[in-house]
């Protein structure tokens, strides 16, 4: 595989990923947005894009390692995949966007003292979630068959992950300062539920390649 389509890969998963509006970084991003400070949003999502590229490219470097070692592992990767493009996209499509969001306390709770892009990096290099998030994320990419982890492709995958998530920032923000109190939840719900539909039905045309369905 091409280093352009690891970095496309990475950039897709990385943008998709990042809308369904939880966790504590993307309620910052939008609070700064809101509040009309667009520098300091712009920085703390700067330093979680890196950091979300950086632990990326570290788990597709690991499970390359892992197939050279285990070849059977890979096998059951090949199942795994479509499972998990599945539960994440009925989760997608249930949970969809929270339309209240406690943004104000999210604010309070950061920490006057800490510059905004340490804070974006510190914020998901601290979540041990993160591991998982993308060992999954990368699994179900492997069972499609469009993607083979290695270390060689790591730092491609990564740059692309990190363009991914900055991006989708960087377009809430626009949509923020363009549209204020306009932009409502219902239309990121309707989108992210979308979203949800279309990984299910992906998950389901793996699962159907692997049975040798036609």
């Amino acid at each position: 595989m091409s280093v352009g389509l690891e970095i496309l890969a990475g950039g897709i998963m990385g943008f998709v990923g990042s809308i369904p509006l939880t966790g504590p970084v993307a309620l910052l991003v939008m609070t700064r947005g809101l509040s009309r400070e667009y520098s300091q949003a712009k920085l703390i999502a700067a330093g979680a894009s890196l950091a979300e590229g950086l632990l990326a490219a570290l788990v597709f470097a690991g499970l390359g390692l892992i197939y050279s070692r285990f070849p059977g592992f890979e096998h059951a990767i090949q199942w795994l995949g479509p499972a998990v493009l599945i539960g994440i996209g009925a989760w997608f499509c249930i949970r969809g966007v929270s339309r209240e969001q406690a943004a104000v306390e999210t604010s309070a709770q950061e920490g006057a003292g800490y510059p905004a892009f340490l804070l974006g990096f510190g914020l998901v290099m601290g979540n041990p979630g993160m591991i998982g998030t993308w060992g999954g994320a990368v699994a179900a990419l492997e069972g499609t068959g469009m993607l083979e982890a290695n270390s060689s492709g790591a730092f491609g995958f990564g740059v692309g992950v990190c363009a991914g998530v900055f991006s989708w920032f960087l377009l809430l923000l626009r949509l923020i300062k363009c549209h204020g109190d306009l932009l409502r939840a219902s239309v990121l719900n309707v989108l992210v539920k979308c979203i949800g539909l279309a990984l299910v039905l992906a998950g389901a045309i793996c699962f159907a390649s692997l049975l040798g369905l036609k």
